[in-house]
């Protein structure tokens, strides 16, 4: 189709010469640039390219959140043993006592006097019926001791036991003793890094590690164990091993014993004690071991969950690594749980607990802290048993614990009503 040809147009005025050519300059025409959105691009993309968008975005988020998938929600913690420590105690008020300025002992635990707390009639039928179930169960009651101290009222704290003071190879109790010297000397500024003890405390304490407790009791005491010494040098060595006792017992912790190391260790590998160890042993002709008496574990439980061994920072570390988390699913299959067979075993998984143990194939030992979340009952229980017929039965201990708990339990309903 060809454009319409126009006719040529006629003008009144003077026309111009045919033979004058008029050159007219070439129009440029602009050219329209159309710029397209976003909503434009995508509404003339075909559906398979959308399709293909889609999938990339899809993926690339899966892939950005993979490492968080599986973890499960997060829920409204509540106070267990697993995330929390026990809340601080508060000791009943006692009015000071005129003093003298306190003498300069040294190398010492901060406590230096009893904790006061009152005879219980109805504490001590408690331990009785222990003992009794021990009797019942064909067990002989000659080497054991038990010690309850019940710390639920803020008024007075109170106390019963059974064999009490009677002085008793405490196995792997005397780690909690090595814990509280060494934040002692960290306190009083014996040892200069405390940080690369770290690991060492959490294995002695939760998984009983006698290397790692090895490691401890040289650093608190300034000493290292090896060959047989002589002379001045034994003596020297024996004094500074011998300051872990001292210790304590400036604090009035009589006739504790906690200078001698457990064994197996297993680097270097050693049954019992060799070379100076076994030089620190003997004792006018005597072979001598640790010693230590349910009071004496069940009075440093005690100032640990008040916060006042060595310091309220250092004990609250101490209680950290006394938490045992009593769900089975977190003890089972850890053969170094220090819960199967002991006081925590028979006691509900919700709790605060804190607790240390010690086993020999003669010997069954546990002290522990308990406190419901509710307060009812709150409680340390120490009890040792220096007889094989112990060691060889995982029921007693649970059994025995778990009678205590439901008489606090009793006794703190009572004194709910009464109130």
């Amino acid at each position: 189709m060809h454009a319409e040809k126009l006719p040529p147009q006629t003008f009144s005025r003077r026309v111009r010469p045919s033979y004058r050519v008029v050159k007219q300059r070439p129009v440029k025409v602009r050219r329209r640039v159309k710029t397209k959105n976003i909503k434009v691009i995508l509404s003339q993309l075909k559906y398979k390219n959308i399709f293909i968008l889609i999938a990339v975005l899809m993926t690339v988020s899966w892939v950005i959140t993979l490492p968080f998938r599986g973890r499960p929600v997060s829920e409204t913690p509540i106070p267990t043993p697993e995330s929390s420590v026990s809340p601080t105690l508060v000791p009943p008020y006692i009015p000071p006592i005129p003093e003298e300025t306190p003498e300069d002992l040294g190398f010492a635990y901060n406590i230096r006097r009893q904790p006061y707390q009152r005879y219980s009639p109805q504490l001590q039928e408690i331990v009785d019926e222990l003992v009794n179930i021990a009797e019942e169960k064909g067990l002989p009651t000659a080497p054991l001791s038990i010690s309850l101290i019940d710390v639920s009222s803020q008024d007075i704290h109170t106390f019963a036991g059974y064999q009490s003071q009677v002085l008793r190879y405490p196995a792997s109790v005397s780690k909690l003793f090595w814990m509280a010297a060494f934040y002692g000397a960290v306190e009083q500024g014996l040892i200069d890094d405390e940080s690369k003890f770290h690991e060492d405390l959490r294995l002695m304490m939760q998984k009983s590690h006698n290397d790692s407790a090895s490691k401890i009791l040289d650093g608190i005491t300034d000493t290292k164990s090896g060959v047989k010494l002589a002379g001045e040098k034994l003596n020297t060595w024996l004094e500074k091993r011998k300051s872990v006792n001292e210790f304590f017992q400036k604090a009035g912790y009589q006739r504790l014993i906690v200078s001698t190391k457990n064994y197996p260790r297993y680097s270097p590998s050693q049954a019992g004690p060799v070379g100076r160890d076994r030089q620190l042993r003997k004792e006018n002709g005597k072979f001598l071991r640790n010693l230590i008496s349910t009071d004496h574990a069940s009075r440093l439980m005690y100032e640990i969950y008040t916060r006042q061994a060595v310091s309220r920072k250092y004990s609250t570390r101490m209680a950290y690594l006394l938490t045992r988390d009593l769900k089975p699913e977190a003890w089972q299959n850890d053969p170094y749980n220090g819960v199967k067979g002991f006081l925590g075993e028979s006691l509900p998984a919700n709790i605060y607990f804190g607790s240390k143990v010690g086993f020999t194939s003669k010997h069954r030992m546990d002290v522990a802290f308990v406190r419901t979340l509710d307060d009812k009952a709150i409680y340390i229980l120490a009890i040792f048993a220096e007889d094989a017929a112990y060691a060889q039965d995982e029921e007693i201990f649970p059994k025995l614990s778990r009678h205590v708990y439901d008489r606090m339990m009793t006794m703190g309903n009572s004194s709910l009503i009464d109130n």
